[in-house]
Order: C-alpha cells, then structure tokens, then sequence
C-alpha cells in the first residue's frame, strides 16, 4: 500500500526537479543575457547622463560669464551715454554763454538796445502755478542803464473759447509790477498763476522803455519754455546787474 504513495511523491519531486532544471536553464540562458543587456544600457545611460550634465554646468558657467560681460557692457554703455549727455550740456551751457556775450558786445549781428535774451517756465507744488524766468540784455554799445516795465501776455483756450491773459490777470494781486532797470543784463523771475480750466498756448513778453521807440517784444509757444535747465545764462557777475527799483 505504500509503494504507490512513495512513487507518487517520486513523480512529484522528479517533476520539481524538471521545473527548476528549465527554470535555472531560462534564466541562464535568456533573462540572465537581458539582465547583462540592461544593466549595460543603464550604464550608458548613466554615462549619457553625465555627460549631459557636465554640457549643462560648461553652459551654465558660460552663461553666467555670458551675463557678467553683458552687465559690463550695460555698465559701460550707460556710463557713455552719461558721459555724453554732460559732454552736450556742458557744449549747450558754453554755446549759451556765447550768444550771451556776443549779444552784449554787438557781434550777433543784432544792433537792438535790449532784448529777452532767456525765457524758461519751471512748475511749481501748485498745477496752476509756475515759475518764470527771463534773462534781459542790453548792447554794450549804449553803455547806459536803461529802465522800464515787463509786460507779461499769454494766449490759449479756455472753455472753448480764445483768450488772451495779461499780467493783471497772471500775477497775484499783491505783486507788484514787473520792472527792469540794468546796464548789461538783469534775470527776473515771478510766479505766474493760471486760471482753472485755462489751456496755455503762447506766452508773449513784451519790454516798454522810455529810451525805446517801440517795445521790445518775444513770442514763445508755452511747452517749449520748460526743461530748458543748462541752456540759460548762469549769472556769475552780480555787479553788473541793478536790482529793481
């Protein structure tokens, strides 16, 4: 009754053996080959890998060398740019003073006793409210003071409509009225008030003098008087100026 029992679990075992012997041959012979295949690729990859990163970090370097240079050249190029905006304001300043002392001593061509040499407009902390300045020059040919008034005119719109603005109108009540009285030049300023809804086109400037037979006038379009800083005349000689009465 055993000897089948015994022959069966023999069968069994022989079978199991069988199963491990094709098993062990599978692997060998197959999975083993793809195992050393993909461990190879992973290899490569890996080597891949760090190749591509050691491309990254020469590129990152490269680009971070890329940049300063760019920051260097921004740098230069900004000084530059400085460099040549004082070199133009500086030939603008000199190029002023020049008209300026050729105007007093008669070599523009111009034989008038008195002219507005300088206008400009500066804002003030008021929208309404700016400051004029007016450079007056006198050819050093009538070597005399000469005196008189500076009458202010300014034309633009104002709902829709033309208006014309005299200085009763642009000056404050409590100023007093704009006089010149000089020898080779004199810089007058005063603040100048607009009126609410008043568009500002044209300012007139207009000088009277006794010991002139026709005014002196100069008509400037408004937004061209502003940011003219550095072009004006830099009044280095107070003695040659005399206040206003």
């Amino acid at each position: 009754m055993n000897t089948p029992n015994l022959s069966k679990w023999q069968l069994i075992a022989l079978i199991a053996m069988l199963v491990c012997l094709v098993i062990f041959y599978v692997g060998r012979y197959y999975v083993a080959d793809e195992l050393i295949d993909a461990s190879k690729h992973v290899t490569a990859l890996q080597h891949e890998l760090a190749e591509v990163n050691h491309q990254l970090e020469e590129k990152t370097a490269r680009s971070a060398v890329l940049e300063r240079e760019a920051d260097v050249l921004r740098r230069a190029n900004a000084l530059l740019r400085e460099s040549e905006r004082e070199h133009q304001d500086e030939v603008a300043n000199l190029k002023a003073d020049l008209a300026f002392y050729r105007r007093l001593g008669g070599a523009s061509g111009s034989q008038a006793a008195l002219a507005v040499h300088y206008l400009e407009l500066q804002p003030t902390q008021s929208a309404r409210v700016y400051r004029l300045i007016a450079t007056l020059t006198q050819n050093l040919r009538w070597a005399a003071v000469i005196s008189g008034q500076v009458q202010l005119g300014l034309d633009g719109i104002q709902d829709g409509v033309a208006v014309h603005l005299t200085e009763k109108q642009l000056l404050a009540e409590t100023s007093y009225p704009v006089n010149f009285q000089f020898k080779y030049f004199q810089q007058i300023e005063r603040l100048i008030t607009l009126p609410e809804r008043f568009e500002p086109g044209r300012l007139t400037v207009r000088l009277r003098s006794r010991g002139l037979q026709t005014p002196v006038e100069e008509s400037v379009e408004w937004q061209s008087l502003f940011n003219r800083s550095g072009s004006g005349l830099p009044l280095e000689q107070p003695a040659a100026v005399v206040p206003d009465d």
